[in-house]
């Protein structure tokens, strides 16, 4: 079976983020999700005179998920501590996040890696 699924930018954007939480997790790497969650709907200005001190206590909270979430991972990936191996469903959605973001235009490759089993999927942007 095939489907196609008719998204929003915004929709685009979510599911991006959400397959990148799952695989990154998935595989041991907590430090993108970690600076997110910390970071949650924060910014910096640099014309906040309060610019410094956010962004020292991000920094806190940033340190304090990545200590919690290395413990996770110790106990859920020992001996190692992480992930040795991807599974199939992992590398499956590293191809959709990186096909979304190839086709919103903002990765960094020239065309998409394909690590998963699955046919990568067709994007394709039907109004602007």
């Amino acid at each position: 079976m095939k489907y196609q699924i008719e998204l929003t930018e915004e929709q685009m954007k979510i599911t991006q983020i959400a397959l990148e939480e799952y695989f990154r997790l998935r595989m041991g790497q907590e430090w993108d999700f970690c600076d997110d969650m910390a970071c949650m709907g924060r910014t910096f200005p640099k014309e906040d005179p309060e610019r410094t001190r956010a962004v020292d206590a991000f920094i806190i909270r940033r340190d304090h998920l990545r200590e919690m979430m290395k413990g996770f991972f110790n106990i859920a990936f020992e001996p190692h501590g992480y992930l040795r191996e991807k599974t199939d469903d992992m590398l499956i959605a590293e191809d959709i996040w990186d096909s979304i973001r190839f086709a919103r235009g903002i990765s960094k490759w020239n065309d998409v890696l394909h690590v998963g089993s699955e046919p990568l999927p067709k994007i394709q942007k039907v109004e602007e």
